[in-house]
């Protein structure tokens, strides 16, 4: 049985990722792909402090559809769970992310 929340959880990204704007949802994928050939393991948050020039969508769950993008193109794959480093969240649990392209240009 698929989890209700999970399933809202990823349509609220979708939409907001619809929100965002098909501009803002390349340049996003572009830094995450980019993220993932520099480094081994990581969450999203991270990608996004790393990217401080990068427009912020209207909606942070944009990210989330981002991610999950980046994951059917097999940039990266989900490895584990680590506290959040944003203090805005608390230390929420996040995925964390291995890439699969690291090293690659």
């Amino acid at each position: 049985m698929t989890n209700q929340g999970l399933l809202l959880g990823l349509e609220m990204a979708d939409t907001a990722a619809e929100n965002a704007g098909g501009e803002w949802l390349d340049i996003a994928l572009e830094a995450v792909r980019r993220f993932a050939i520099e480094n081994d393991e990581f969450t999203t948050e991270q990608v996004r402090f790393a990217n401080p020039d990068l427009p912020k969508p209207p909606d942070n769950r944009a990210w989330g559809a981002v991610i999950l993008i980046a994951k059917k193109h097999g940039f990266i794959e989900a490895s584990g769970w680590v506290r959040s480093e944003s203090l805005r969240v608390h230390g929420t649990i996040v995925t964390k992310w291995s890439s699969k392209m690291r090293g690659q240009r």
